[in-house]
C-alpha cells in the first residue's frame, strides 16, 4: 500500500465516526452508556500516524474509539460494538400516559312538569312549575323567546303572559330542563288553549286640548320609555303573596276594554285599572320592590314604576306629585305619591298598571289571595304534563 493511501485511511474513518456519532448523539439519552475508547481496550491496535509510527496513546475522540471497536470485532476478548441498534435498545420502553379516573355517573334527572292554568284568554298569565332533583337549569321557549325559570328550593318556575293581541287558538310552548352536567335531559311540548276575551268597548270624550297626546311620536315615545325600563330582569323575587290596592277610591275602567275616544273607532284597549278619587290621594306600593324610575312623560303624566323582581313591574300614573326616588327599595304599602290628573286624563285617577316581560296583564287577579299566580303552589301530581318515563331521563 502506497504512502499517500496510509494517508488517507485515518481522514475516511475519522468522517465515518463523526457521522456514526452524530446519529447516536440523535437517538440516545443521558443515561445511554458511554463510547469505548481504544485507551479502555487493550486488544485494539492504536492508530498509525501518517509517518508509520503508532499514535503517542492519547484519546482520539470518538472516532477513535469507534475505529477501535470496528478492528476489534474478529476478537473473542474485544468490547461490544456502540452502534445506533444498542442504544436504541436500551431506552426504556414507551409507556401510556396515565389515565384521569372516571368520573362518578351522573345522577338521572327527576323532573314533573305543571302548566296552571291551561286554559288563557289574553291578558291573562299562567304558571310554569317544574319540581325536580338532580337540574341545574330549566327554560321555556314561548313565542319565539327564551326565558329562563328562577329557582327556589327544588322548584324551577316562571310566570308568563298572553299578550292582548294574542288570536284563539293553540298557544304552543317547549320547556327543557338540565341535567347536573348541563346537558339537555328533557324536552317537552306543552299547549296552552287561549280563549277569546270578550272585551267590550268603552267610550271616552276629551277636550279637544288633548288632541296632540293622540300624535304617534308622543304615543311612540312613551311607550318606549316603559319598555327600556320594563326590559331589566331583576333575578330576585322581591313580592311576596298577592298586591295590595294601590290607592282608595273606585274602580272606574277595567283592563281590555277598547277605547273610543269621542266616538272614533277603537284604536287601543286599557292597560290597566283606574282609580278616581279625590286629588292629593295617598298612592302605595302595591307589592314589595325597588322603585326602577319616576319621571313624567307627555302622554301619561307624572308616574313611579316599581320593579319587584322577575320580570314583574308596576307602575302608577296621572300623579299629583312622586314621593319616592329610583333605587329607593320600597316595602308593600309605602306611601309613593299622590292621585292627580296629569297627562292624558280626564278627572282626577290613578292609572294603575302590571306588567310582566314587558306586557301588560289583567292586575284584578293578583289582588285576590285565591288568583294571585303563587310560584311555590303545590299541585296533584296527577296534573303533571309530562309522562313518569320522561321524568326519569339522564
Amino acid at each position: 500500500m502506497g504512502r499517500r493511501q496510509l494517508l488517507l485511511i485515518p481522514s475516511l474513518v475519522l468522517l465515518a465516526a463523526l457521522l456514526s456519532a452524530a446519529c447516536f448523539n440523535d437517538s440516545v439519552g443521558p443515561d445511554a452508556p458511554a463510547e469505548p475508547s481504544a485507551a479502555s481496550d487493550p486488544s485494539a491496535t492504536p492508530p498509525t500516524a501518517p509517518d508509520g509510527q503508532p499514535d503517542s496513546g492519547q484519546p482520539q475522540g470518538t472516532g477513535a474509539g469507534l475505529a477501535a471497536s470496528a478492528d476489534a470485532q474478529t476478537d473473542a476478548d474485544a468490547a461490544p460494538p456502540a452502534d445506533n441498534t444498542t442504544a436504541s435498545t436500551q431506552e426504556d420502553p414507551p409507556t401510556d400516559p396515565p389515565t384521569a379516573p372516571r368520573a362518578p355517573p351522573v345522577p338521572p334527572l327527576q323532573a314533573v312538569l305543571f302548566v296552571q292554568p291551561a286554559i288563557v284568554t289574553p291578558g291573562q298569565v299562567f304558571l310554569v312549575a317544574i319540581d325536580t332533583v338532580n337540574a341545574t337549569a330549566a327554560s321555556v321557549a314561548l313565542d319565539g323567546q327564551f326565558v329562563s325559570l328562577a329557582r327556589e328550593g327544588d322548584r324551577f318556575y316562571a310566570i308568563l303572559p298572553v299578550p292582548f293581541q294574542t288570536e284563539p287558538g293553540i298557544l304552543p310552548l317547549v320547556i327543557a330542563v338540565a341535567d347536573l352536567n348541563g346537558d339537555l335531559a328533557l324536552q317537552q311540548l306543552v299547549q296552552i288553549e287561549v280563549q277569546d276575551g270578550d272585551f267590550l268597548v268603552e267610550s271616552v270624550t276629551i277636550d279637544t286640548t288633548l288632541s296632540r297626546l293622540f300624535d304617534p311620536e308622543v304615543v311612540e315615545e312613551d311607550r318606549a320609555l316603559r319598555a327600556a325600563v320594563q326590559s331589566v330582569r331583576t333575578p330576585l323575587r322581591m313580592w311576596q303573596g298577592y298586591f295590595r290596592l294601590p290607592t282608595e277610591g273606585v274602580i272606574s275602567s277595567t283592563f281590555g276594554l277598547l277605547r273610543s275616544y269621542n266616538g272614533a273607532e277603537p284604536t287601543d284597549f286599557h292597560s290597566g285599572l283606574d282609580f278616581a278619587g279625590p286629588l292629593g290621594t295617598d298612592i302605595l306600593a302595591a307589592n314589595a320592590g325597588i322603585v326602577a324610575w319616576t319621571g313624567e312623560t307627555e302622554r301619561r303624566g307624572r308616574g313611579v314604576i316599581i320593579d319587584h323582581g322577575q320580570g314583574v313591574f308596576s307602575s302608577y300614573w296621572h300623579m299629583a306629585n312622586v314621593a319616592t326616588a329610583p333605587g329607593t327599595p320600597v316595602a308593600a304599602g309605602a306611601v309613593i305619591g299622590r292621585v292627580g290628573n296629569t297627562g292624558l286624563s280626564t278627572g282626577p285617577h290613578l292609572h294603575w298598571e302590571l306588567t310582566v316581560y314587558g306586557v301588560p296583564v289583567d292586575p284584578l287577579p293578583w289582588l285576590r289571595e285565591l288568583e294571585v299566580p303563587d310560584p311555590l303552589a303545590v299541585f296533584d301530581p296527577l296534573q303533571a304534563v309530562n309522562q313518569p318515563a320522561q321524568a326519569s331521563g339522564g
